[in-house]
């Protein structure tokens, strides 16, 4: 009889003590964070700056002076690297034309001054220029006697 008063007072205890559990209520919803948001770790969920876009413009400053100096191949590794980080940067297909123009290669350039095209047609000051490129690359065309169309 002593073990079952026992057991009984121990049930009772232990429920007694589930009902004292905390049970944390969830943040309402105009608080979720605030107590975060101004720590200086956290970076605020749109600055305008994205990092990648940031590097291809980098790699693309760097091809342009490649190309000013007459080296197309060494641009066209950087502009390459520069289309992985950003492949909508419409000036990096029309500089890897520009590059493929300096080699010669009408094919090439033709394929990227039509991606140029693609991403700056609307932009009025690079149409021109993505047009008189396409100009260089005919001449190419018709120095060789082939045709890039």
């Amino acid at each position: 009889m002593y073990r079952n008063m026992l057991f009984i007072c121990l049930t009772v205890f232990m429920i007694f003590l589930s009902g004292c559990t905390l049970v944390r209520q969830p943040a309402p919803p105009g608080k979720m964070g605030e107590d975060i948001e101004d720590h200086p770790a956290v970076i605020p969920g749109d600055t305008g700056v994205n990092a990648r876009s940031n590097a291809s413009a980098a790699l693309l400053v760097q091809a342009r002076e490649r190309l000013d100096n007459s080296k197309p191949d060494d641009a066209i590794d950087l502009l390459e690297r520069a289309i992985a980080l950003d492949p909508k940067e419409g000036r990096i297909y029309y500089y890897l034309a520009r590059s493929w123009v300096m080699k010669g290669n009408a094919g090439q350039a033709s394929e990227f001054n039509s991606l140029a095209e693609i991403y700056l047609g609307n932009d009025p000051e690079w149409h021109k220029k993505i047009t008189e490129q396409k100009n260089d690359i005919h001449q190419i065309d018709r120095s060789s006697g082939k045709d890039a169309y």
